[in-house]
């Protein structure tokens, strides 16, 4: 997974993006650096789904490492958990 590929291929930027996603209060903008350590570490659903509604993808575009398993860690139990995305249409 290669989010920070998949932005800059779509002619975005990080510091564009980050002007562009909500911050905890609900007003738009956060920091480079956040934006940064939440790519870079393990972002939630919900703010994947963020940065693919705002650089225009699909959560799968924006995760997809060429049809190789994904691992996370549960963020309850810790334990590895492999996601494989697929393409309906292939």
């Amino acid at each position: 997974m290669n989010i920070k590929k998949v932005i800059k291929e779509r002619g975005w930027t990080l510091e564009r993006l980050a002007a562009e996603m909500t911050n905890k209060k609900g007003d738009k903008g956060i920091t480079h650096a956040a934006v940064s350590q939440m790519i870079n570490g393990n972002p939630t659903i919900d703010k994947l789904q963020e940065i693919a509604s705002i650089i225009g993808v699909s959560i799968s575009e924006l995760v997809a490492d060429d049809g190789a398993p994904i691992t996370r860690k549960c963020p309850h139990c810790g334990k590895p958990i492999n996601i494989k995305i697929e393409n309906p249409e292939t």
